[in-house]
């Protein structure tokens, strides 16, 4: 993996997902690849982003974001710049990459 792409990655954090953090009381996100197969064909998807730190942090890249650890699973396609940002109601908020494209 190049250094300096890891370095050149901007990740922006939204004041609406550092809300959702600060409630949570927590200070720390992972983003991580998620694999999904349907009836042996490998369907392309957002990776998935959680609240806390990972159970395997040596397998995720960490950046500063303004405070907040951001771990970012080694296994997804570096990006230039991504959106972490909230969404949903009540029990069902959650927080997602805002800016990801599929591309096939």
């Amino acid at each position: 993996m190049d250094v300096n792409l890891e370095t050149s990655m901007k990740i922006k954090i939204t004041q609406k997902a550092i809300e959702f953090l600060q409630k949570s009381n927590k200070h720390e996100l992972y983003i991580e690849n998620i694999d999904v197969a349907q009836c042996c064909i490998p369907l392309a998807s957002p990776p998935m982003v959680r609240r806390g730190s990972p159970r395997k942090p040596e397998d995720f890249l960490v950046f500063d974001v303004n405070g907040t650890t951001v771990y970012y699973d080694r296994n997804l396609r570096l990006k230039t710049e991504i959106t972490v940002d909230a969404q949903g109601l009540w029990i069902s908020r959650g927080l997602f990459i805002s800016d990801w494209v599929i591309k096939y």
